[in-house]
């Protein structure tokens, strides 16, 4: 591994645990905000019906919060938070209502949040989050990451 690599590795895990500072002192394990830890059986149960690994720091997410409302957006994972809607349950119910109104790229990414206006925020097998619109019937490109969409997220 080159010199250079090696940083950007260093600098990767560097983000990824100081999201989970910054998620930690956010939420405060409120349980209006946060569904509460999930199991690593409803871990694996995600990745299985997503049908590709899930990006480390969205495992970390679920295993840490289940799911949460961070700033604005609802973030999904084994549960819904008190300040979550009851009809977004888990990841695996809201992916599988958006593949079932025929939403595209529903059928190939896991839908980890969604906007004010009704629109999938989904995240890839690459670990990237797009959010498509259906008023324009756009894919837009939000973070490479889990982890930049939730900085992302934070600034909203």
């Amino acid at each position: 591994m080159s010199a250079l690599s090696n940083f950007s590795a260093v600098k990767g895990k560097r983000g990824f645990w100081l999201m989970f500072a910054e998620l930690d002192a956010d939420l405060n394990g409120d349980p209006v905000l946060v569904a509460g830890p999930a199991l690593e059986s409803q871990i694996d149960a995600i990745q299985a019906f997503a049908g590709f690994p899930l990006s480390p720091s969205y495992r970390e997410f679920v295993k840490r919060f289940g799911a949460a409302l961070v700033g604005p957006y609802p973030v999904y994972g084994s549960g819904a938070s008190d300040a979550m809607s009851k009809d977004d349950a888990s990841v695996i119910d809201v992916t599988k209502r958006f593949r079932s109104d025929g939403w595209p790229y529903s059928d190939r990414s896991l839908v980890v949040s969604t906007d004010h206006a009704g629109n999938a925020i989904m995240l890839d097998e690459k670990g990237s989050i797009h959010r498509y619109d259906h008023d324009a019937g756009t894919i837009e490109f939000i973070s490479s990451s889990f982890e930049s969409f939730v900085q992302w997220c934070l600034t909203k």
